[in-house]
């Protein structure tokens, strides 16, 4: 399997937002990207009227999750891109990450230098960062998101998709596990991850069978949108306030608590050493290719729709409507159920596959 290093770079922001962010990706020179709707949640401070009605609730509002891959060398050009273009240091504007990933060659992906901005060089970005994934039945988003706010993590993203795998092999019972999925995404602190997870698992009760499957995986650098709550009462917000301590101790470190609030949360065993493989093809290929993956030992997987861009006119095998899937699965597995894609037609023409791989530090499910 001949595969090349890239950056995958992915930005959540508010959709009045999206089009500064994509103006950004074509200033630097970005050729191509995807866009999924979603929906972003944070917490509202509510006053009420004269002391009734007052206290904090949630709050959703519509976000793009835009990503695409570069080159491994132009990572930092187009986060910091992003990062100035959106505003990403200003609490509540959004968030930009950058992941390692490696693509394999025969993949529908072309790299292609960026060209920096001077205005973006100044920008903030910091390390230290982990990005969690869950996935559960439709409905149940929302015990995820707040169980991810209650713990001071800003910004969960939620989105939407289609589950196969589990529920494919359980028959008559699969009646009562419905196959819309809401995936709940969130970036955390790497130092406060197996913490998180702990409360997560527990507020999704993901022990139980077909209940969900949480993951975390490595970020090389980000800048983190840290407003929790809106509807600020002082000249500063507390998200600005932790902000201006991160800098004074030069990471994040200074933050580790005791998560969970008073209430015990069960320690669970996580399993190691897996990796993600994504594919990314276009609509109507992904069905088949999850079973060509699942008959080589990939487990469960979630189909999702996604909106496929170029910033130039030049012709592509590549649709305007994809699809995408996250497979993961044992490191001793990738090579299989790579060469089960290829084989089942991942690359080919019509289907325009792009499969890249990145390390899961963690998962966990019943």
């Amino acid at each position: 399997m001949d595969t090349v290093k890239a950056a995958l770079i992915t930005c959540s922001v508010y959709q009045p937002v999206t089009g500064r962010a994509l103006m950004a990706l074509r200033a630097v020179g970005v050729k191509e990207y995807y866009i999924q709707s979603s929906r972003a949640v944070v917490l509202r401070r509510k006053s009420g009227f004269l002391g009734i009605g007052g206290g904090i609730g949630l709050e959703e509002e519509p976000a793009d999750r835009i990503f695409l891959h570069v080159p491994a060398s132009e990572g930092e050009i187009a986060l910091r891109a992003l990062t100035a273009a959106c505003d990403l240091n200003v609490p509540g504007r959004g968030s930009a990450i950058w992941e390692d990933v490696d693509i394999v060659r025969s993949s529908a992906w072309e790299a292609h230098a960026l060209m920096p901005i001077e205005k973006a060089a100044d920008v903030d970005i910091q390390d230290g960062l982990g990005y969690l994934t869950c996935i559960v039945q439709h409905g149940r988003g929302n015990n995820i998101v707040s169980a991810i706010l209650g713990l001071g993590v800003p910004m969960p993203l939620v989105t939407t998709g289609e589950g196969t795998g589990l529920r494919d092999k359980l028959g008559l019972i699969r009646v009562a596990l419905p196959a819309s999925k809401e995936v709940v995404h969130a970036i955390v602190s790497a130092h406060e991850v197996v913490e998180i997870l702990n409360s997560v698992a527990d507020a999704g009760r993901l022990d139980r069978i077909g209940s969900g499957f949480i993951y975390e995986s490595p970020v090389r650098s980000g800048a983190i949108n840290n407003m929790v709550i809106r509807g600020q009462r002082h000249s500063a917000s507390i998200e600005q306030l932790i902000e201006a301590v991160d800098d004074l101790k030069g990471s994040t470190n200074w933050r580790k608590r005791a998560l969970g609030g008073d209430g015990a949360v069960r320690e669970r065993s996580y399993m190691h050493d897996l990796v993600n493989v994504t594919l990314i093809c276009n609509e109507g290929f992904a069905s088949d290719l999850v079973h060509a993956a699942m008959a080589a030992g990939a487990g469960g997987a979630t189909i999702i729709n996604l909106m496929h861009a170029r910033t130039d006119e030049a012709s592509s095998p590549v649709s305007a409507a994809r699809q995408m899937t996250e497979l993961i699965v044992k490191r001793e597995a990738v090579e299989a159920i790579v060469e089960a894609l290829t084989v089942a037609g991942a690359f080919e023409e019509a289907t325009a596959g792009v499969i890249s791989l990145r390390p899961v530090n963690l998962a966990s499910t019943h």
